[in-house]
């Protein structure tokens, strides 16, 4: 069986940083070393001393991890430009396996997908759950995404994770493996271990605004071109009250497009809508939609609502909670949207909503908890895999009771 240990640190110093975690993780064990490390890292840090520490300290240790916009650990979380998190597993070898690549030019990235899942599987055919954490930028239409990585190990096997990204500038992010280090990596960490279950809850917290209704009355390839038959980029910016030469940063941190959810996955999430990004390509005055888009859709514009915010992470902590009750926490995987962060809330309130889903769920346990600010959440609700955009996403490994 596979065992996990976390840990987080904001020191600056990439080697020193590495020593702490893995020290910490590890309760001061003089062994540090370990099957498999997975890290989580800003963007600041010195990448190949951070690889090179985690090689020296954990020679027989499969590496696998990617950069975020701050990463959040059990010790709370850090948007610090030397942020870093790490989960230290140990186990038989044959319950794991890594796979990755770097960007590779002219290569679509939901066909990368499908090459990185059929690498990781050809490595173990046994994989029952898969942390993935593609490029940001990469990933355009989730959804084919998934069902790429689906067709290699089918419909059963569960996604989780989100993706890697840098500290909001959206210029580049970095996917580790072993001892390389990838711009624009896809990297996926499969778990083989017979025990482990998982359990996904995500929530957004975002507030449809009454009266905003917009029907997708032309698209192409997942470009929304027009709404309610006018130029689509146009008209949303007009809805947020901004004039015609705003940026796309601009629109993004204003506000969403949502939609409705099936009825049949309103339960399962526990919300109404679903939500993608106000993100497109200005010149051509069209959007891009993150979702499966066809004409006739109806969007609505949503907009960030602290107060339901709180409320969401209060249902994900005690619908895990409940969920776990009388089984065994393992660890805690936490993908959250950098919008979330700082964007949204100052460092006290960030912590007060990191901490109102750690102390539920963890209560007086030491459950490893490993996350990362990311600009997209991958999670297994309701029975499917699927994609979310602007939410906390948990994802709690457990095994039942003998």
């Amino acid at each position: 069986m596979l065992q996990f240990f976390s840990a987080s640190t904001g020191i600056v110093n990439s080697k020193r940083a590495m020593r702490e975690c893995l020290e910490i993780a590890l309760e001061g064990e003089p062994n540090l070393d370990c099957d498999l490390l997975i890290i989580h890292s800003s963007i600041g840090h010195n990448f190949k001393e951070l690889l090179g520490e985690a090689r020296k300290l954990a020679p027989g240790a499969q590496i696998a991890g990617c950069t975020g916009a701050g990463v959040i650990g059990a010790e709370g979380p850090s948007e610090s430009m030397k942020a870093l998190a790490v989960m230290a597993v140990r186990g038989p070898k044959k319950e794991f396996a890594i796979a990755g690549t770097g960007s590779l030019p002219q290569v679509d990235p939901v066909q990368q997908a499908f090459e990185v899942a059929r690498a990781l599987r050809d490595r173990n055919p046994h994989i029952q759950q898969i942390y993935f954490l593609p490029p940001w930028g990469e990933i355009y239409m989730p959804h084919k995404t998934i069902e790429s990585i689906e067709s290699v190990f089918g419909p059963e096997v569960s996604i989780f994770g989100g993706t890697s990204t840098d500290n909001m500038k959206g210029i580049s992010s970095f996917g580790f493996l072993d001892d390389q280090i990838q711009e624009k990596g896809t990297v996926m960490i499969g778990f083989a271990d017979p025990t482990l279950h998982l359990y996904c809850q995500a929530s957004h917290g975002m507030k449809v605004l009454k009266g905003t209704a917009y029907e997708v009355t032309r698209i192409k390839d997942n470009w929304i071109l027009e709404l309610n038959g006018q130029p689509a980029w146009k008209l949303i910016l007009s809805a947020l009250g901004l004039p015609e030469n705003a940026t796309m940063m601009d629109a993004f941190v204003l506000g969403f497009l949502a939609t409705k959810f099936p009825e049949e996955m309103r339960d399962a999430f526990g919300y109404e809508y679903y939500l993608t990004s106000i993100w497109g390509d200005p010149e051509a005055g069209s959007l891009i939609s993150l979702i499966e888009t066809e004409e006739g859709m109806v969007f609505y514009l949503a907009k960030r609502d602290e107060e339901l915010m709180f409320r969401g992470v209060d249902r994900i902590a005690r619908r895990i909670s409940d969920h776990v009750k009388g089984k065994k926490p393992v660890a805690v995987f936490h993908s959250d949207c950098l919008i979330r962060g700082r964007l949204s809330f100052n460092r006290d309130l960030k912590d007060e909503i990191v901490k109102r889903m750690q102390t539920p769920i963890c209560g007086d346990k030491k459950i490893p908890w490993l996350g990362f600010y990311g600009s997209g959440e991958f999670s297994r609700i309701g029975g499917k895999n699927g994609w979310n955009g602007f939410t906390s996403t948990i994802c709690m490994l457990y095994r039942n009771n003998e």
